[in-house]
C-alpha cells in the first residue's frame, strides 16, 4: 500500500518510520458470493427452455431456501437472489437478458456489505467494511477491480478517521488522517501511488512533522523536520529506509552564553 495514515505521537523519540501497511487488500474479495458466479450470459441450451419456468429455486439440504433464479427466454432476466442457511438474504444480482446489471451483497445482520453496477461494460463496485461491533469501518469504490475515487475510513464513533484518493488503483494526492477528536492527523500528498511529501500534526492541532525527503519509491531517505507546539523547530530527524536512524535537537543559540 504504501502508506496509511495511523501516526502515534506518544513517543516521538522513537519514532521510526512514519508508515505502516494497509492490512487489507483491494483485491481481497475471497467473500464473493456463489450466485455471482452465474456466467453474465448464461443461455439455456433450446431441449431445457420448454420445461423452464419464469422462475427456479435450489435448497440447502437442510430444506433452506438457497437460490431463486428468475429467467426470460432460458436467461437470466430481472432479479435473482441468494440466502444464507439461516434465511437471511445473502444477495441479490439484477440481470437483463443474461447481461448482469448490478449486484447488492449482504451481511447477516442484514448491513449492506457491498454493491456492484456495470456502467458502459466496466464493472463500478462500492464496498463496505464494518467493526465486529456493527459500526461502519471503511467504504471506497472500486472499477473493473482496481481503486478508484475517494477512500474513507471511519471510527466507531463514527467521526472520520481517514480519507484517500485513488485513480486506477494507486493513491494520488492529498490524503488525510484525523485523530479521534476530530483534528487532523497528518496530510500526505501522492503521486502515482507514492508519498512525496507529509504533514503530521499534535492531537491539539499544532504542527509537529514535515517529511519531504521522500525517494522514488516513496520511502524516507533523509532528514525530517520536527517542531514544538509553540512553532519553534526543536530537531532534525534523519531517515534510512523509513527508518529513524538519529534524532539530533537544536539549541537555542543563547543558551551558550
Amino acid at each position: 500500500m504504501s502508506s496509511s495514515l495511523v501516526i502515534a505521537v506518544d513517543d516521538m523519540d522513537s519514532m521510526s518510520a512514519t508508515t505502516e501497511m494497509d492490512s487489507m487488500n483491494a483485491a481481497d474479495m475471497d467473500s464473493m458470493s456463489s450466485v455471482e458466479e452465474i456466467a453474465v450470459d448464461q443461455v439455456m441450451p433450446e431441449s431445457d427452455k420448454k420445461q423452464l419456468d419464469d422462475e427456479s429455486k435450489e435448497y440447502y439440504d437442510n430444506g433452506a431456501l438457497h437460490f431463486e433464479y428468475s429467467y426470460l427466454d432460458g436467461q437470466l432476466h430481472g432479479t435473482s437472489k441468494e440466502y444464507h442457511e439461516t434465511g437471511e438474504p445473502k444477495a441479490e444480482i439484477v440481470y437483463d437478458r443474461g447481461k448482469q446489471v448490478s449486484a447488492r451483497y449482504f451481511l447477516r445482520n442484514g448491513k449492506l456489505e457491498r454493491e456492484t453496477r456495470y456502467v458502459s461494460g466496466k464493472k463500478n463496485e462500492t464496498q463496505m467494511e464494518y467493526y465486529t461491533t456493527g459500526e461502519l469501518f471503511r467504504e471506497r469504490k472500486f472499477i473493473n477491480g482496481k481503486l478508484e475515487g475517494l477512500e474513507k475510513e471511519y471510527y466507531q464513533n463514527g467521526k472520520l478517521k481517514a480519507e484517500r484518493n485513488y485513480i486506477n488503483g494507486k493513491k494520488e494526492g492529498s490524503a488525510k488522517g484525523y485523530h479521534k477528536n476530530g483534528n487532523l492527523q497528518g496530510d500526505w500528498i501522492f503521486q502515482g501511488g507514492a508519498p512525496v511529501s507529509a504533514t503530521i500534526y499534535y492531537r491539539t492541532g499544532e504542527l509537529w512533522l514535515e517529511h519531504s525527503a521522500f525517494d522514488a519509491s516513496g520511502r524516507l531517505n533523509g532528514i525530517s523536520l520536527e517542531y514544538d507546539k509553540q512553532g519553534s523547530l526543536i530537531a532534525e530527524r534523519y531517515y534510512v529506509d523509513d527508518q529513524l536512524v538519529k534524532r539530533k535537537r537544536k539549541l537555542d543559540w543563547f543558551m551558550f552564553f
